[in-house]
């Protein structure tokens, strides 16, 4: 239950310290993949309350609202099966991952890949569907390869999937790729850092993602 916990006050923390609060319940509502109608009966409010909230129509909840939907958005998905809590609770047991997680970052609202690209200067490698991201993670690819197995790593799944992941301190680049290729990863767009020309064994390692 520690972990959950410790769950709990992250998503609560990020939601009160969060520039649109209403924005972030639904981020965290969508990433539980939990109805309007089914936060709203484990609240016992209407469901035009969760919807106003969330449009920016009502005035931002207060923190012991907010408490009271994580506590709902957890005990709904717990009652499913808990699938989603297991995967963001097991965050917390990953040793020192911070070590090689330089920078992470929630979007308030997703962003289209190009939109993010040009805010980045990133340069694309070949052409892909412009869909979303919901934030990015700056990561040392040298140290997350030499001193996590891919099933640690794969526990970052709720954390990198649908986001950018920057890796850093490369050479070619193809070693962060076939590592995101044994896990179970599937982020939404990888930029490699600090390579002007990607080499072409990290190229068709990247085509068939």
């Amino acid at each position: 239950m520690g972990n959950i916990d410790e769950l709990r006050k992250k998503i609560a923390g990020e939601i009160v310290l969060s520039g649109n609060p209403g924005e972030t319940i639904k981020k965290w509502r969508q990433l539980f993949q939990i109805h309007q109608i089914d936060l709203s009966k484990e609240l016992g409010i209407n469901t035009s309350v969760i919807s106003d909230y969330e449009s920016g129509r009502r005035k931002s909840p207060g923190t012991k609202m907010i408490e009271k939907v994580v506590n709902a958005l957890v005990e709904i998905d717990l009652s499913r099966g808990g699938k989603m809590t297991r995967e963001f609770a097991a965050l917390y047991h990953i040793p020192d991952f911070d070590s090689f997680i330089l920078l992470r970052k929630e979007f308030e609202k997703p962003v289209r890949i190009n939109t993010f690209l040009k805010r980045i200067n990133g340069k694309s490698c070949y052409e892909f569907k412009n869909g979303l991201i919901y934030g990015f993670s700056v990561v040392d690819s040298k140290k997350a390869i030499m001193n996590f197995s891919p099933l640690e790593l794969s526990r970052l799944s709720s954390m990198m999937n649908k986001h950018c992941i920057i890796f850093t301190n490369l050479q070619r680049g193809r070693s962060p790729l076939v590592a995101v290729r044994l896990t179970n990863l599937e982020p939404g767009l990888i930029v490699l850092h600090g390579i002007l020309n990607v080499d072409d064994i990290a190229l068709r390692i990247a085509k068939l993602g």
